[in-house]
């Protein structure tokens, strides 16, 4: 039997967000200078179980040989038999630290199976100093990829992806994250510097289209318009994708402003 650093269970409503989770993991690659506790620890062998399967000897074993559980929570998870003793069974020999809740859709009380809340009985002491006894219900602490739009998800996927792995490692999350932020920044940059210049180049190609279509009328006006409509669409979709970085943003605006002025002057017939 294979062992698994990480066993990611879920619905089958919840497949698609599990593989999308497994693969970002897997493709995670580990900031230089990292030193883990232990040299042998790993994180990219990633098990997927998301079929609803009954809870068979299969799934026994799956789980013997699985360091990390990780829970994809929603409100189908809630309801869910496969979840519930898939989640049992590996709280029986693996400690709470062991597993990561990961809500996905839903409110958390809609979302979190039932042996994920705690329920507790806890005294307040009131103005007139009576004591009362109140049951409060605690929730854990979860990983969380709600998103209201794509880049947020997006955005929210590689933060988790980062916990996630640092939790799997034995490292503080503080510390992979603040690598993983510079390594990334690094990256956005150069990115960003190379989409300037493409847009650039874009937009002169554009200027030349329009200058052919007026003055060799060998290009259809209905073509030049739909090049016009790509540009456009690329200056509206480019700033999104780099929303979560302001100084790589900065860059990618003052290149949109420069291509969209080319494209202003086509539409208006200057050029």
């Amino acid at each position: 039997m294979e062992n698994y650093d990480i066993c990611i269970i879920a619905t089958p409503e919840d497949a698609a967000i599990a593989e999308t989770l497994a693969g970002s993991i897997r493709s995670y690659r580990l900031p230089k200078g990292i030193r883990l506790p232990d040299p042998e620890l790993d994180y990219r062998s990633i098990h997927v179980d998301s079929t609803g399967s009954e809870f068979d000897d299969a799934v026994k074993l799956l789980l013997d040989h699985t360091r990390y559980l990780v829970v994809i929570c929603s409100p189908d998870a809630k309801s869910s038999e496969a979840i519930r003793s898939r989640l049992t069974y590996f709280r029986h020999f693996r400690k709470t630290e062991d597993i990561v809740a990961v809500i996905v859709r839903g409110e958390p009380a809609d979302s979190f199976p039932e042996s994920f809340i705690e329920r507790k009985v806890v005294q307040h002491i009131l103005p007139d100093m009576r004591v009362v006894e109140r049951e409060e219900t605690i929730e854990p602490v979860a990983a969380d990829l709600r998103g209201d739009t794509p880049a947020r998800r997006r955005q929210l996927l590689r933060y988790e992806t980062v916990r996630i792995t640092a939790s799997v490692l034995g490292l503080h999350p503080d510390e992979l994250e603040q690598r993983h932020r510079r390594r990334r920044n690094q990256a956005v940059l150069a990115l960003a510097g190379v989409v300037c210049g493409v847009l650039l180049v874009i937009s002169g190609i554009f200027l030349r289209l329009g200058l052919i279509a007026r003055e060799e009328g060998r290009i259809a006006e209905a073509q030049t318009q739909k090049s016009l409509e790509v540009a456009d669409r690329l200056t509206r979709e480019l700033p999104e994708l780099f929303a979560d970085n302001p100084q790589a943003l900065g860059y990618i605006q003052e290149a949109i402003d420069q291509a969209q002025a080319v494209l202003d002057r086509i539409a208006l017939g200057e050029e």
